[in-house]
């Protein structure tokens, strides 16, 4: 690892670029049936993403301790973040479930990656603008239920309410660029 120091945004570039090539060939392979097709590492490159913008903004502190924790990033503020990430890429157009009952989080951050893996939306919102969401809403009334109760959790997707919840930047040069503050 010491040799991607102060490097280490072009040594991702790089290993981004080979992923969408890889991404490409396999998504060939399982359109001529030879394989089924699967998105891993996809979630790590979306809390990348959602790193860089937080680092942009001089926020960002840490990931999670664990790959199987209850957030995956940690601010400078003490505000944790979970991170959920579709691609262009995915046929099903969900990913995994978002656990919003738990009390470990409060941002949500969801991205929406193009066919190159690199960000084309990203929506950030507080958890208790989240859980006010109708699928959020339904899901806890059946997982309170005595009878016919679920235990499964919404799975991600882009709902059309997280474009409300965009924030802006762009992409320059494989990088992620926010827009200058505006001086009166």
């Amino acid at each position: 690892m010491d040799c991607m120091i102060g490097r280490p945004h072009v040594y991702f570039l790089e290993a981004l670029g080979q992923l969408a090539a890889a991404r490409e060939s396999f998504a060939k392979l399982a359109q001529g049936g030879l394989i089924l097709g699967n998105d891993n590492h996809i979630g790590d490159i979306g809390e990348y993403w959602v790193r860089r913008y937080y680092e942009l903004l001089g926020q960002f502190k840490c990931y999670a301790p664990s790959k199987n924790g209850p957030f995956d990033l940690k601010l400078k503020s003490g505000a944790c973040v979970s991170v959920k990430t579709l691609t262009a890429w995915s046929k099903s157009g969900y990913g995994t479930p978002v656990r919003a009952d738990g009390g470990h989080w409060k941002i949500f951050a969801a991205v929406y990656l193009d066919k190159d893996l690199f960000p084309e939306k990203l929506a950030i919102m507080r958890r208790h603008q989240l859980v006010k969401q109708e699928v959020f809403v339904k899901n806890a009334a059946s997982r309170s239920r005595r009878k016919n109760q679920t235990r499964a959790h919404p799975r991600f997707k882009w709902w059309p309410w997280l474009n409300e919840h965009l924030v802006p930047f762009r992409m320059k040069d494989g990088d992620m660029e926010l827009p200058s503050p505006k001086r009166n």
